[in-house]
């Protein structure tokens, strides 16, 4: 049987009473009793994070494309300590595929490239810009459509260079990490023929659009995607510590699940993350990341990001996986889309259901060793919408 909120409560009330100074149980005590609180989401909230000892996480949920429900839980810094709130910026990890994912769905609206067009060698859009020639003949077949739903045939797991944990310490930039895959991993498989997700793919697709659009890749997405949504804070991580934006959270690793939340700050993956812009790269609030889900089309939106056919191209899937669309995975009957992100440092989930709910789950902490971790966090507002009481 489930915990009470009420019970959960009393029980880091009372442990509360035992120290000194404002912990971790009071301040969720606090979170929970603000006004206008939906008892049935913030009970499920708490006890998924007294379960995995969750420093801090940020839900946001909307219905038909209106902002129903905002909060923040726990602290985005232990030190200080300095609460999570709802313009708290965590990383959203492999949510940023979606961005890319989207920004390459603009350009093809614009007639600047399509799904078809070659990406390397002489008919391609980045030609000869990475690595050395002459390429093989698989990657002068690697077409935009390939790139965006994992087909390439390679450049995933131990294959894919942004996973090498050995790049950490060298000053690399995302073209030197494609250059490398180029000249010293062959593709396993032709292109177009089976599903490999790979990060330098969405790294790939972010040098498209600079090539193509002529800007950076934050700045395409900054001036093409965010303004409109009145989104200024999101932006690519900074590389370490030193460079936390304003309302950023600190990201903990994980130390011997389960710990009191006592974790160190992730220092090398502030470095990681930041390498790999277009793929994991975005910090963002789960409030400004939901305004991008729930406004991507004119099914609810006054003010859609990409027209129906664009859209419909985004949430298409390929041959080499049913479920897989641009940046996005189906659910088992197809009626859910969806992302789920653990990557060291960092968890995060949006979702999109056919009942009219959009929500958006950040978390700035991860937890490899328990098996159930991502499923319980998947079903944190399933439940709360499953009880009856529940009403926005």
């Amino acid at each position: 049987m489930r915990v009470h909120l009420f019970l959960v409560s009393l029980l880091f009330f009372l442990f509360a009473c035992s120290r000194k100074g404002p912990g971790w149980e009071e301040t969720i005590i606090k979170q929970t009793s603000q006004p206008n609180s939906i008892v049935q989401v913030d009970s499920e909230v708490v006890n998924f994070m007294f379960k995995y000892n969750i420093p801090g996480m940020s839900i946001a949920v909307s219905k038909d494309g209106k902002m129903v429900y905002s909060k923040g839980y726990g602290f985005a810094n232990k030190s200080e300590p300095q609460e999570v709130t709802t313009k708290t910026l965590f990383r959203i990890g492999r949510a940023s595929e979606l961005l890319t994912a989207i920004a390459i769905m603009k350009l093809i609206g614009d007639g600047k490239l399509s799904l078809g067009s070659k990406v390397f060698g002489d008919s391609g859009i980045l030609g000869k810009e990475y690595g050395a020639v002459p390429y093989d003949r698989n990657i002068t077949n690697i077409t935009v459509d390939q790139l965006l739903h994992h087909s390439v045939g390679g450049w995933s797991e131990k294959d894919d260079p942004t996973r090498h944990i050995k790049y950490l310490d060298q000053v690399l930039n995302p073209g030197q990490l494609i250059s490398i895959a180029l000249d010293n991993i062959p593709l396993r498989n032709p292109p177009g023929n089976s599903f490999a997700f790979s990060d330098l793919g969405y790294l790939v697709l972010g040098r498209i659009i600079e090539k193509t659009s002529g800007l950076s890749y934050s700045n395409f997405v900054k001036e093409k995607i965010l303004k409109d949504l009145g989104i200024s804070d999101m932006r690519i991580e900074g590389s370490s510590e030193e460079e936390l934006q304003k309302n950023e959270a600190i990201h903990y690793s994980d130390v011997t699940f389960p710990v009191l939340r006592s974790g160190k700050i992730d220092e090398e993956w502030y470095r990681y993350t930041a390498l790999g812009d277009a793929s994991y790269g975005w910090i963002a609030s789960a409030e400004d990341l939901l305004k991008i889900i729930a406004n991507l089309d004119d099914s609810v939106s006054k003010t859609p990001i990409l027209s129906p056919a664009a859209v419909k191209m985004l949430l298409s899937t390929s041959k080499t996986n049913p479920h897989f669309g641009c940046g996005i995975y189906w659910n088992s009957d197809l009626t859910n889309w969806f992302d789920q992100s653990e990557l060291p440092g960092n968890t995060s989930e949006i979702a999109h259901a056919s009942n009219g709910y959009c929500w958006v789950i950040l978390i700035n902490t991860y937890r490899p060793v328990a098996d159930t971790y991502m499923s319980d966090m998947d079903q944190i507002f399933w439940n709360a919408l499953k009880n009856k009481a529940f009403k926005p």
